[in-house]
């Protein structure tokens, strides 16, 4: 017992223990009943798009368990039917729930049972977190519907004040990043779950760090960063070939789709086409600063774009060909700058956008203060090679503030960057996006 297989999905696969944890989620999250082990989920078998499906109330279903585990491309057709029983005998088995009018119903086999008791707890809880980070993730379809899964959140941005630093409406990009780390850092903020505080509200880039979870409060910042530090060392190896102009042999090829996976896996972001080539081209853009890449873009490719940039030293950022680490721009750190600068650009006097900020764009995303209202016309971000570049390039930009802005009496203005292990360091654009993603939630 190795994979759960969807051949609806183009035969997509998962781990058997994601999809017992996922089960055991669903039932947490979505159900009154407790008894997840003997306990039915309807399979509420259907063609309509997931959208539906949630509108409709049709979230604690192994249709929707099933969409959420395949790629995005797949989630608006139905992954629930007999070659799916057949392939995956010794995970679910057919059931009828006489306590309700549900219909057909499933639940999880013995054999899965078994298999999950037979994992270590550490294994178990590991599962458990990919599991929730598929409910928490950017849900995202072939149509531009909205899906929110649980809208419940992991943070919501506090009451806003007004920005400290207003820059004058000539003022320089450094200058806008600046007023937007400054606003952040004074900004009241509560971390949420299931809208409900899991810590008092706080203030500063240190404090809103140190308080980072994903997907849920029991995974903090130090376990998130551990879980991320095997695939960002092997990320690097990989980056530095292709920055060296070496080909990969076969054991490259291989460490490249598997680091990727492993990489959607931890966000709750699958993906199609994970092959060697598209992770080599991927990284090829992100190194070379190539706004005009065809190379595979949307949040989770976003992210293997920071994973495989997050070694490289920031050099001068007005050379267009200058390499810089890269942020992940999704939904919420797109949501978090931009709804920040749209603000301060209007009130040092901007009417529209013009040819300020040119390619920074939006990326959809509902859900916790998501979508926020806007006054300047931004253009749509949403997959585009351009937009990943220069918000990266703004991002390095507000991490080069945080690590050189200085009080009157010489003093760093921003305190350093809390390690997980302990102690602090320079700010990272690893670190800024992280409290970015909070932010924009």
């Amino acid at each position: 017992m190795k994979n759960t297989i969807f051949p609806d999905a183009n035969h997509f696969q998962v781990p058997r223990a994601l999809y017992v944890a996922a089960w055991k989620v669903w039932f947490k999250r979505f159900s009154a009943q407790d008894e997840w082990r003997e306990g039915v989920i309807p399979l509420d078998r259907s063609n309509e798009d997931l959208s539906w499906l949630i509108s409709h109330e049709k979230r604690f279903s192994v249709e929707v368990i099933n969409r959420l585990l395949v790629p995005w491309s797949f989630r608006n057709q139905s992954q629930v039917n007999d070659a799916f029983f057949n392939m995956n005998q010794d995970m679910l088995k057919r059931a009828s729930d006489k306590s309700s009018l549900c219909g057909e119903c499933a639940r999880l086999s013995d054999q899965a049972l078994d298999y999950w008791d037979g994992l270590t707890y550490l294994e178990q809880d590991l599962f458990a977190v990919y599991a929730e980070a598929r409910i928490q993730a950017d849900i995202e379809t072939p149509t531009d519907t909205p899906v929110v899964i649980d809208d419940a959140g992991v943070a919501l941005i506090g009451e806003d004040i007004y920005p400290p630093v207003i820059p004058d409406k000539n003022a320089s990009d450094e200058a806008f990043a600046s007023a937007v780390v400054a606003w952040i850092d004074e900004d009241p903020f509560t971390p949420m779950y299931q809208r409900v505080a899991v810590a008092d509200a706080m203030s500063s880039w240190h404090d809103r760090l140190e308080n980072f979870f994903w997907p849920k409060p029991r995974n903090g910042l130090m376990q998130v960063c551990h879980s991320a530090d095997a695939l960002m060392y092997r990320a690097e190896l990989l980056a530095r070939k292709v920055v060296a102009d070496e080909e990969w042999d076969d054991d490259y090829k291989t460490t490249a789709v598997k680091v990727a996976e492993e990489i959607f896996l931890q966000a709750g972001l699958p993906q199609r086409g994970v092959s060697w080539q598209n992770v080599y081209d991927v990284i090829k853009a992100a190194v070379s600063t190539d706004t005009e890449s065809v190379a595979k873009m949307n949040s989770g490719w976003s992210l293997i774009a920071s994973f495989v940039t997050h070694w490289i030293k920031c050099s001068d950022l007005a050379d267009p060909s200058a390499r810089f680490p890269m942020v992940c721009w999704n939904s919420r750190v797109a949501t978090s700058v931009i709804s920040r600068l749209d603000f301060l650009l209007v009130e040092s006097g901007f009417s529209e956008l013009g040819g300020r900020f040119e390619n920074i764009g939006t990326v959809p995303g509902v859900g916790g203060t998501r979508p926020r209202e806007l006054s300047l016309n931004w253009p749509d971000g949403y997959r585009s090679w351009k937009t990943q570049i220069t918000a990266s390039r703004f991002v390095n930009l507000m991490v080069n503030s945080l690590n050189t802005e200085k009080k009157e009496d010489g003093s760093l203005r921003y305190s350093p960057m809390p390690v997980p292990t302990g102690g602090s360091a320079p700010w990272t654009i690893q670190g800024v996006q992280l409290v970015l993603f909070s932010d924009g939630y």
